[in-house]
């Protein structure tokens, strides 16, 4: 179809994706900018991104739900410290429903690509209607990626699997009905959704057979259920709700140091192996603690946060296996060395394909594409995480190593949005046309945080999926503290970033 006869609409803003990002900064747009012309799309049948994809038995947070909530609308009724998926998709759609953001998105409708209009100073958005198959376009001023990567699920290769006649599911897309009971199930992978699911599953199931890919780093992390006085608390004295968030917040902001490749991070990543093999070798059965002991530097990784999955091992239910599968029957398993086991369910947990970095479809100055942009720089890379040269009124929330291993991904969204609204506000008060940021200083910014992993465990040694395996450039992690991050997003230097 001609794109000239695509029908065309039009807001001030759009933002892709009706997760924690595109919600908070639809929020924050309203409240601190006044701006209400914006449209929220996603591709999924319901709001919620992450946390409405991943519905899997078991599904949690590990980060602390103190500090795991939104920092102007702090949520006094988490039934837990590390609250369910329920309960925090309950917990967003409140804080949207409070600000009326429902209105402003746009459902089963997903992005093919972008271009900017130079000489209208908008962004061309491309869309298309899943219900209907009609493409369509979205003209705006901004543009707003919210798009997260734990969403898109990551099918193993497994010969047969196409044979298997009873269910496969994966933990990011989860069948709303689907019965365990008696069943003989298979679990593949033994990370962080596992962790969660097999516990969950264990006593409705015949056995659970899970089989390991790689070895991971368990931290004790009892998940104790918040009193009903003390929520009272919260709620009628919101300074207290404060001081458990700042203390969570320097909490979790001390294992920073054990990323570091420096004695005193080495010492502290010691400690952690140390404890994370003692409660190993406390909880597991013995048999089992060779394919719980890895040989990667902690940190790598994802560490598991461990309440009741080791515990689960002693489960006369339970058999944990390295031996990798061979093949799929109709009702079976096959492993390399023969061994078949009768199977009813297939349980795929094996992580997510990170798909949000669009770069082909990205067209900026020039006709330059976003993937031409980051090979000119080495890699995946935004200027204070957010936004790139060439490429005006484009703000990703996070964006490129704007994540941590150490701390809530909420607070690194909430500091992108703020960087993201002083950056838009002259624009979005028709004071300029655009905002560019200044190449020299993203190429500055970009030898900085990938200078300053070269220091620490986060590189291309840990075989990471947040690390490029051609380049080496990790392009998740934030390698400094968050109060960096902070100061850096509220106090930026604006001679780094063009009006027009």
């Amino acid at each position: 179809m001609d794109v000239k006869q695509l029908p065309v609409r039009r807001s001030d803003v759009a933002i892709i994706g009706a997760g924690f990002s595109g919600i908070n900064i639809a929020c924050q747009l309203q409240r601190k900018l006044g701006v209400t012309d914006y449209v929220i799309y996603d591709r999924a049948s319901d709001y919620g991104g992450t946390w409405f994809a991943n519905r899997y038995p078991g599904c949690g947070v590990d980060i602390p739900g103190v500090f795991y909530s939104l920092s102007w609308a702090p949520n006094a009724e988490f039934s837990r410290a590390f609250p369910s998926q329920p309960e925090i998709l309950d917990y967003l759609r409140r804080v949207a429903t409070q600000q009326n953001i429902p209105q402003h998105i746009r459902l089963r409708t997903e992005w093919t690509g972008a271009h900017w209009d130079e000489k209208a100073c908008k962004w061309r958005v491309f869309l298309t209607d899943l219900e209907t198959g009609a493409p369509f376009i979205h003209e705006a001023k901004i543009l707003v990626s919210a798009v997260g990567g734990y969403v898109n699920p990551k099918y193993p290769s497994l010969p047969g699997l196409e044979d298997f006649q009873g269910p496969v599911a994966h933990t990011a897309a989860w069948p709303e009905h689907l019965d365990l009971a008696g069943k003989n199930v298979v679990v593949v992978g033994n990370g962080c959704s596992a962790s969660q699911t097999v516990p969950a599953i264990i006593d409705q199931v015949q056995s659970v057979t899970q089989f390991v890919r790689s070895p991971q780093y368990y931290v004790p992390m009892p998940n104790i259920k918040i009193p009903q006085l003390l929520r009272q608390a919260f709620s009628l004295l919101p300074a207290l709700l404060l001081l458990f968030r700042w203390f969570f917040f320097w909490l979790l902001e001390t294992s920073l140091f054990q990323f570091y490749n420096d004695k005193s991070g080495q010492r502290a990543r010691e400690w952690a192996v140390k404890t994370s093999r003692d409660h190993v070798r406390k909880t597991a059965p013995e048999q089992y603690w060779p394919l719980l002991t890895p040989s990667y530097d902690l940190g790598c990784r994802r560490r598991i946060l461990d309440d009741r999955y080791l515990k689960t091992l002693s489960n006369p239910k339970m058999f944990l296996t390295n031996d990798s599968i061979a093949s799929v029957g109709k009702n079976s398993v096959t492993t390399m060395s023969g061994k078949e086991y009768p199977t009813d369910v297939i349980i795929l947990a094996t992580g997510f394909e990170f798909t949000q970095w669009k770069s082909d479809s990205i067209i900026g100055r020039n006709g330059v594409s976003l993937q031409q942009h980051w090979r000119q720089f080495g890699g995946i890379e935004a200027y204070k995480s957010v936004a790139m040269s060439e490429f005006p009124n484009l703000f990703y929330l996070l964006g490129p190593n704007s994540g941590s291993g150490h701390t809530s991904v909420l607070y690194s969204i909430e500091c992108s949005t703020e960087l993201i609204l002083k950056l838009a506000q002259p624009v979005l008060n028709r004071r300029a046309a655009a905002v560019e940021a200044d190449g020299n200083a993203e190429r500055e910014w970009c030898e900085t945080i990938q200078g300053a992993l070269r220091k620490t465990v986060l590189t291309k040694s840990c075989s990471s999926h947040f690390t490029d395996a051609h380049t080496g450039w990790n392009f998740f992690s934030y390698p400094f503290s968050s109060l960096r991050f902070w100061f850096g997003t509220r106090f930026p230097d604006m001679s780094h970033w063009t009006y027009t």
